[in-house]
């Protein structure tokens, strides 16, 4: 956009029409030939306290139960990492035996662990 078509001149915003201010709402009023009480909502107003304290409850257990998920599952995992090193001619070996059976070196390794503790 070019500096002509938005100048930032008092004259041009002198120019501008000024906005209207907005209107203020007006307040509900009952007619007059209408009672006041029948003006008013007869529905019942329900008391947020109990609502939000419900959420509140559920929610807490909902924490509860993730904590209790997460310690069952890390539980049933019980597995560790294990750092193994290899000499360089030791990683050869093991990468040519891994990419004749179209495994990755870890994948090769785990399964030469279990056959060897099964």
């Amino acid at each position: 956009m070019s500096t002509e078509d938005t100048p930032n001149t008092p004259e041009a915003k002198a120019a501008k029409p000024a906005r209207k201010p907005a209107k203020a709402a007006k307040p509900k009023v009952a007619p007059a030939d209408q009672p006041v009480s029948e003006a008013i909502s007869a529905e019942p107003v329900i008391a947020a306290a109990p609502v939000i304290a419900e959420a509140a409850a559920k929610d807490d257990e909902g924490r509860k139960d993730k904590k209790k998920k997460k310690a069952k599952k890390k539980e049933k995992k019980r597995k560790d990492a294990v750092i193994i090193r290899f000499d360089n001619d030791q990683l050869t070996a093991i990468d040519a035996r891994a990419e004749a059976l179209g495994l990755s070196r870890a994948a090769w390794v785990r399964m030469v662990v279990a056959k060897a503790l099964s």
